[in-house]
């Protein structure tokens, strides 16, 4: 945690989120002029969904090297001789990322309501409440983060891994949305077909275990005010993040703190 409150990549990310948002409010803004309507549907909806997005990948890539960057170091063998146990470790790992989500939050929320105050468009209090919620959003991102780490058996193959899960994610995302546009007058339709609808039950899934998934139904919820759905998110990723807790606790234990 000290590495991340007293380093320059937390402030980065938050400064590339602010900056990602006002461009997105700004288009949203210039379409508004241009158009010559005076209503703006959820204007803040996208900067925030981005901001939390980037919050979340930052905290699974600061949680993939928690553990393994400690052990490939031997400072985790250290650490086990004081009265630490795994589960200790792992709610310490959380607690600290919890932290650094909230002050993610304290710099990049009162930036945009200052950017609401400049461009008189008002920032949604459901969308805040959708703000608030977001801890339990991101915690399965925290927690897949952990178990890479505590898998991995450096701090380099820690990072390899979390690259993997990345890509895989994104590419169902967009492999998905591609095979949506195939012509049925193709003649490989028939397995495009098996595959994209193969893609579309793997994005299903990802829609309850994908922390990114998870903000963007949460937030949607928010500002619905769809209570019902919101809880659901947030129940889904609270126990996302205890299942994959438990995978980092019984990785921790097999793996060891050995490098």
């Amino acid at each position: 945690m000290r590495d991340a409150v007293f380093g320059w990549s937390l402030y980065l990310t938050a400064a590339v989120a602010v900056l990602v948002g006002t461009l997105l409010l700004y288009n949203v803004m210039q379409a508004v002029g241009e158009s010559g309507l005076e209503i703006v549907a959820r204007p803040f909806y996208q900067p925030v969904l981005v901001a939390t997005s980037l919050a979340a990948l930052y905290l699974a890539g600061w949680a993939a090297l928690a553990i393994a960057r400690p052990r490939d170091q031997g400072s985790l063998r250290v650490l086990f001789f004081a009265p630490v146990d795994p589960v200790g470790l792992l709610a310490a790992h959380v607690l600290a990322a919890l932290a650094v989500y909230a002050l993610f939050l304290l710099l990049t929320v009162p930036a945009f309501a200052l950017l609401a105050v400049l461009v008189n468009v008002p920032l949604p209090p459901l969308l805040l409440a959708g703000v608030l919620a977001s801890a339990a959003f991101v915690a399965p991102a925290i927690a897949i983060g952990l178990f890479i780490s505590a898998i991995a058996s450096t701090g380099r193959a820690a990072m390899f891994l979390f690259a993997v899960a990345l890509v895989l994610t994104v590419g169902i995302q967009l492999g998905y949305s591609a095979l949506q546009g195939a012509p049925p007058a193709s003649p490989y339709y028939d397995a495009l077909l098996f595959l994209r609808e193969a893609l579309r039950a793997a994005r299903e899934a990802l829609r309850w275990v994908s922390p990114l998934a998870l903000l963007s139904e949460g937030l949607d919820a928010a500002l619905r005010a769809d209570w019902r759905q919101l809880i659901v998110s947030a129940v889904a990723g609270i126990g996302g993040g205890a299942v994959w807790l438990t995978l980092a606790w019984w990785a921790l234990r097999r793996r060891g703190v050995l490098p």
